[in-house]
């Protein structure tokens, strides 16, 4: 069989990721048009050849059995999941924290010792690897922290895309749901029969020119988790230090009323449960 020429190979290319007789007529787009770039990759990205395509390359290497972490994902090529967790965190995470460094070394360190094993509740999930400090992370250390003491960690986004994300970075210790946090959240709070030991809120972003729609979603989720809250569970809201109470704004007033014990208040903000 004869070699494709370049220009060939680059109609051949493009006819698998727009779709069959897609190709050239996608080139032609890009050289004898002003169509953006942008515009042109959208149309590509947007086609079901496209869709099938990264179907595929998504979970074609997806097996039974144990997933082990990946931290050189999260930008950790170099982390030693052996470490204890507190090794870990002081080593390699706290470093990348930025603002939550201390709120997370609060968090961590109120935690009950063994033999409890932890039950950890997250809402919205990580969804930029290697973001640290924009994002915190979250998800990757609490899958560490599960695996060293044999917990449950449940983490929920409505986003497809942030649960694949943390798909690829957690080990089989995580347990992603993908859905509404606050629905997912009463039921989890109807099959799970003990209180979490931490419930963090972290799912609908802040608007800085309107917090309070924010603010009045993460105090539904606290309404829909009230089975899972008991005396010792800390509750953690993220960017509150985003001006006036960010994502714990209405959380705070609440907290504020029942006289609940404040652990830290920063970037972050949390509360202990009497």
């Amino acid at each position: 069989m004869e070699p494709l020429d370049p220009l060939s190979r680059v109609v051949a290319l493009l006819d698998n990721l727009a779709g069959p007789e897609q190709g050239q007529p996608t080139l032609n787009r890009l050289l004898h048009t002003d169509d953006q770039i942008g515009s042109v990759a959208r149309a590509i990205a947007s086609s079901s050849a496209f869709e099938r395509l990264f179907k595929e390359a998504r979970t074609i290497d997806i097996k039974a059995g144990r997933k082990e972490a990946d931290p050189a994902y999260v930008g950790m090529p170099d982390l030693n999941p052996e470490l204890p967790f507190d090794k870990q965190f002081d080593q390699f995470f706290r470093p990348r924290l930025a603002a939550r460094a201390e709120g997370f070394a609060t968090l961590f360190r109120a935690l009950p010792m063994p033999p409890e094993r932890l039950l950890i509740i997250e809402t919205g999930c990580l969804r930029v690897p290697r973001n640290w400090e924009g994002d915190g992370q979250s998800t990757f250390m609490f899958d560490a922290l599960a695996r060293k003491r044999r917990g449950f960690f449940f983490s929920i986004d409505v986003n497809l895309e942030s649960v694949d994300t943390a798909r690829r970075a957690c080990s089989s210790s995580t347990h992603l749901i993908l859905g509404d946090s606050v629905a997912a959240l009463h039921h989890l709070g109807a099959l799970i029969e003990r209180p979490a030991n931490v419930l963090y809120l972290d799912s609908y972003d802040v608007d800085p020119g309107n917090p309070m729609l924010s603010a009045i979603h993460h105090m539904m989720e606290l309404t829909a988790a009230q089975p899972l809250i008991g005396p010792g569970t800390i509750v953690c809201v993220d960017d509150y230090g985003m001006g006036g109470g960010g994502k714990g704004l209405v959380l705070d007033q609440y907290f504020s009323a029942i006289r609940a014990e404040v652990l830290h208040s920063g970037y972050q903000k949390m509360w202990r449960m009497a």
